[in-house]
């Protein structure tokens, strides 16, 4: 990529960052803009530990947490949360080695994001309304993948696999049935989408076992492989 594309690419992300910090679409969720101390200069937190802007895989979750989460951490994820756990658990599987977000060794082919960047109330699990992942998805997730134009869209769990589709007019497949199609979604000319199972400790160990996990995996790997080598 010449200095003059990354410096252009560079320049589109800052941008959407200060955007997304003005932000105040949607009623009942607090920027962490608002909480300023903790605030950082990328799209969204879960992007602290992972961020390259020339990504081959952008994963997508549904929402980072809530506001009492995003203060108790000082806007860092923890290591020993079990999605992210079983996550450096399914990049391994595809050769890909993932360290903790507490203290992430950066690689530049990952990119991490949630559909919904700002921080909701009443807990991690707390659920989040539709509309505000429509919103959030239109005005930055769709603009980030034309920023990183990645090869691969992981979309982690069934929300955020819907929330993609929408952004794109597409629609969706039953989630069983899309977390096994063998190459995934056209999501752009060069990319596909990928729908995986969510791999928190419920998804995990109830919803879709971890083994099965990775095996659904083993297709993006390969996906991956026979595109870049």
């Amino acid at each position: 990529m010449s200095d003059v594309a990354r410096g252009e690419k560079e320049e589109a992300y800052r941008e959407l960052v200060k955007q997304r910090k003005q932000c105040c679409l949607c009623e009942g969720l607090t920027n962490p803009s608002q909480i300023s101390e903790y605030d950082s200069d990328e799209i969204g937190p879960w992007s602290l530990w992972q961020g390259s802007l020339d990504a081959k895989i952008l994963l997508v979750g549904q929402d980072w947490g809530d506001v009492r989460y995003f203060k108790k951490r000082g806007g860092i994820d923890e290591d020993n949360n079990p999605t992210n756990r079983n996550l450096g658990d399914l990049f391994q599987s595809i050769e890909i080695p993932l360290e903790g977000p507490e203290s992430p060794i950066k690689n530049g082919g990952l990119f991490f994001t949630n559909v919904i960047l700002c921080l909701k109330k009443g807990g991690l699990s707390a659920p989040v309304e539709e509309k505000h992942a429509l919103s959030c998805g239109k005005h930055y997730l769709k603009p980030l993948v034309s920023i990183i134009n990645p090869k691969v869209v992981i979309a982690l769990g069934e929300k955020a696999y819907r929330s993609v589709c929408a952004c794109y007019g597409l629609k969706p497949a039953p989630f069983k049935d899309a977390v096994m199609v063998e190459h995934g979604f056209p999501l752009t000319l060069e990319c596909r989408l990928f729908p995986v199972y969510h791999c928190g400790a419920r998804g995990w160990n109830i919803n879709r076992k971890g083994p099965l996990q990775i095996q659904d995996w083993e297709k993006i790997g390969s996906y991956l492989h026979t595109r870049t080598g």
